[in-house]
């Protein structure tokens, strides 16, 4: 990326992790750990953004390749896109427990053990970590009744 890029991503993220930390304000009571996780994630897009701000004025000259595979970085694109309309109809966990495999698929990835095993692993976290412990509220899709 050029460095007029890097400048502009990491503006962008310095921008989102505002939103972000603006959004969290409206969190309800009840939600407060939440928040303070939302508040963390700011915070830290917001320092990699200041990091990202800095180096692209130090590496000026010079030139990264960001996208090795546009194949795969468009195929990411497009599984997240897909994932995110997914969530309302099939609920998050069953979303979640499609998307990972199949981009996990997408990018070449063959070992089913592996693959099977990272998804439970990480959908069983998320729950625990943001249902069971924080509450908070998750999409059910077709499982709300």
């Amino acid at each position: 990326m050029t460095p007029t890029t890097n400048r502009l991503f990491s503006v962008a993220g310095m921008g989102l992790a505002a939103v972000l930390f603006l959004g969290a304000k409206d969190f309800p009571d009840r939600a407060a750990s939440a928040a303070r996780y939302i508040y963390f994630l700011a915070g830290v897009l917001a320092a990699l953004s200041t990091i990202m701000l800095f180096r692209s004025k130090a590496l000026a000259g010079q030139l990264e390749r960001w996208i090795r595979s546009p194949r795969n970085f468009f195929s990411t694109i497009v599984a997240m896109i897909g994932y995110g309309a997914a969530i309302p109809y099939l609920g998050f966990f069953l979303a979640s427990a499609l998307f990972m495999p199949a981009l996990a698929l997408l990018l070449g990835y063959r070992r089913p053990l592996f693959i099977a095993l990272g998804t439970g692993l990480i959908v069983l976290f998320v729950y625990l970590v943001f249902v069971y412990f924080l509450g908070v509220p998750v999409p059910a899709g077709i499982w709300e009744g």
